[in-house]
C-alpha cells in the first residue's frame, strides 16, 4: 500500500448545510459541553478548558482509547483541532463554515484524519467490528444539526413506544 493510499484511509469528510448563520453555529461548536453531546455516540468527551478536552472511545476486544484534543484559535470561517501528544489515537480535524446558496444558511464541512491504533492490524480491526470513520463523522453533523435547530437531539430511548427500550417490553 502506497502512502498516499494510506492517507486515503486515515481521512474522512462529511458535510451538512444548517439554516443559521455562520457565526452563530462557530459560537455553538466552541461550547465546551456541546462537543461531549456531538460525539457521544462515539466517545466520551470531557471538556478540560474552553479549548482543551479530554477523549475515551472504546474500541475492538474492550479495548480503551484516550487522548487529548487542543482546538486553535484564529480563523472565523474554520474551526481546527489535533490532538497533544501521546495520543491513543492521533487525529486531526476541520470544521469549515461556507454561505449555502440561495441564501439558505451555512453549509459546513467536516475532514477528520486520524491514525488508527495499530497502523494496518487496526485498520483492519475497524473493518472488522464496523467501526466507519465515515459513520461517525456523518453522525456528529447530524447531531450538531439536530442541537443547532432545536436544542436537542432527537432520540427514542426510553419512550413507552420505543421498541427495545421503553415500557413495553
Amino acid at each position: 500500500m502506497s502512502a498516499a493510499e494510506s492517507e486515503a484511509d486515515a481521512a474522512t469528510a462529511a458535510s451538512i448545510t444548517i439554516g443559521k448563520p455562520a457565526s452563530e453555529l462557530r459560537a455553538l461548536w466552541l461550547q465546551p459541553d456541546i462537543q461531549s453531546r456531538i460525539w457521544a455516540h462515539f466517545a466520551k468527551v470531557t471538556p478540560m478548558s474552553d479549548r482543551t478536552a479530554e477523549w475515551v472511545a472504546r474500541g475492538p476486544a474492550g479495548g480503551e482509547y484516550r487522548w487529548r484534543t487542543a482546538t486553535g484559535d484564529g480563523e472565523p470561517d474554520a474551526v481546527r483541532w489535533t490532538t497533544e501528544d501521546g495520543a491513543d489515537v492521533p487525529n486531526v480535524g476541520v470544521l469549515s463554515f461556507q454561505p449555502a446558496p440561495g441564501d439558505r444558511g451555512t453549509e459546513l464541512h467536516l475532514d477528520v484524519r486520524f491514525d488508527p491504533p495499530g497502523g494496518a492490524i487496526g485498520q483492519a480491526l475497524s473493518k472488522l467490528f464496523h467501526i466507519a470513520p465515515h459513520e461517525i463523522v456523518r453522525t456528529a453533523l447530524y447531531r450538531f444539526r439536530a442541537i443547532a435547530l432545536t436544542g436537542e437531539i432527537p432520540t427514542t430511548d426510553p419512550q413507552p413506544a420505543a421498541r427495545k427500550g421503553g415500557a413495553d417490553r
